[in-house]
Formats: structure tokens, C-alpha cells, sequence
């Protein structure tokens, strides 16, 4: 009987120390969250950023999820840097200038941008939509001519990206 008591009193007083840990750690994930945002926000504004795809929807409408660091969106200031079929809908390395580079918030300071490029081989337009809760990102290419990409991953700085960039881009 004392056990059985004993172990109850140590249960009640272990339960409310292990709820305030949980509260804890979602503060701290969502402090994480927003911090990794506020760089992709930064990254966006300063035209210097890389989406390497995590997943990507393939022909039949199946999402896969993507483990080649060859797939890669990059701008680097004044240009755009495309390569991989997941991202442009060609195998090349693409070098394109954006025409149109139009960022925009919601109300709930959820990021859109739309990006028109033009290159020697892609031609097309660019949707990423970023929610405020971290730097994932959803993209929608539409090429001029072609099929439709659809792909997510993370915004992150360029320096931090891990990415394999083909050289004689074109």
C-alpha cells in the first residue's frame, strides 16, 4: 500500500514538470520557426536565395520526395540560376534574368512572390508561397511552353545552402 501511494504521489508530481517542459520546447520550436523565416524574408528582399527541393510532384501527380542537390533554384543578385527537371522542366543549368520580381504579404505576413524569368532555354513564371511559420516554400513554375512543376523546399541563404551547381550554364 505505501508503494502503490508513493508511486502515485510521484506521478502527480512528475506530470505538471513534464507539461511545462512540452510548453517549453513548442515556444522554442516556434521561435526557431520564426527566426528561419525572418532570414528567408531577408534572403527574398535582398534577391540573394536558394530553394533546394525537398519534394516535388511528379508527371502522374505523386508526390516524391527529392535527394539530388542538383535540383536547385538560385538567385544570386541579378541573376537566376535553374537546374534539374524537377525545377525547369530541362536538365540544363539555366542562367535567367528576372523581368518581373514581385514580392507581397497577407495579413498574416505569409510571403508570395512571383518571379517572370527569361532565359536562352526557360521561359516562364515562378509562384513560391512561403508561410510565416518557417522557410518552407511551395513553387509553381509555369513554363511558357511545357509542363507545369510543382515542388517545396526551404528558402535559405546562399551561403548556407548545400547545393550542386553544374559549371558551362547556359
Amino acid at each position: 500500500m505505501k508503494k502503490t501511494l508513493l508511486i502515485l504521489l510521484i506521478l502527480f508530481t512528475v506530470t505538471p514538470i513534464i507539461s511545462v517542459a512540452q510548453k517549453q520546447t513548442k515556444e522554442e520550436k516556434a521561435a526557431i520557426a520564426r527566426a528561419a523565416y525572418d532570414v528567408a524574408v531577408k534572403c527574398v528582399d535582398a534577391k540573394n536565395f536558394v530553394i533546394v527541393p525537398s519534394s516535388y510532384t511528379d508527371k502522374e501527380g505523386m508526390i516524391e520526395a527529392n535527394t539530388d542537390n542538383s535540383n536547385f533554384l538560385s538567385f544570386e543578385t541579378k541573376k537566376l540560376f535553374l537546374q534539374g527537371d524537377i525545377v525547369c522542366d530541362n536538365r540544363y543549368t539555366n542562367i535567367a534574368e528576372a523581368t518581373e520580381y514581385i514580392p507581397s504579404f497577407d495579413k498574416k505576413g505569409n510571403l508570395r512572390l512571383r518571379i517572370v524569368v527569361m532565359g536562352r532555354m526557360v521561359k516562364g513564371t515562378y509562384i513560391i508561397s512561403m508561410r510565416s511559420n518557417g522557410n518552407m516554400a511551395d513553387v509553381i513554375f509555369t513554363p511558357q511552353s511545357g509542363v507545369t512543376r510543382k515542388f517545396s523546399g526551404p528558402i535559405v541563404p546562399l551561403n548556407a545552402a548545400n547545393y550542386n551547381k553544374r559549371s558551362n550554364p547556359m
